[in-house]
């Protein structure tokens, strides 16, 4: 699947939070993207084909802060795409943020996942940072 196709599908997110699955010895953080369940196949496909990319190549995840606050965007960067895959203007709570960047400053093992797809498919990211976006003029 094309990098373009991916990232139309996965732009619709609704919401972006964080959660915690326990069933290994330590917890692991994912980040969630949630999305409707009414796109809940297209959203599983495009994921699946992100999925096989990453279990291929390390991916890493940057949020970008823009100039609205509260409002962010993410870049999942692989070598394997010609572009990060990016998921632009979306709202991150604070309290959300804050804990992306406290796991950042710990350097502590983040994921990404959706609310439709299996704990299986979870895309574990190799760095993950915050900053800020460049300005386009």
């Amino acid at each position: 699947m094309d990098r373009l196709i991916i990232e139309s599908i996965l732009a619709d997110v609704n919401e972006i939070l964080l959660s915690e699955a326990s069933e290994c010895e330590e917890p692991e953080t994912s980040l969630v993207l949630v999305y409707k369940t009414a796109h809940k196949d297209k959203v599983i496909h495009a994921w699946s084909a992100l999925k096989d990319i990453a279990d291929k190549h390390e991916i890493d995840l940057a949020v970008c802060k823009t100039m609205v606050a509260g409002i962010y965007d993410l870049e999942i960067k692989t070598p394997a795409l010609d572009e990060p895959l990016r998921i632009m203007n979306k709202a991150i709570s604070h309290e959300t943020i804050g804990a992306i960047e406290d796991l950042v400053n710990q350097k502590a093992q983040i994921n990404l996942s959706t609310n439709v797809s299996e704990r299986a498919s979870w895309i574990s990211v190799r760095g993950a940072h915050i900053k800020e976006c460049a300005v386009k003029h």
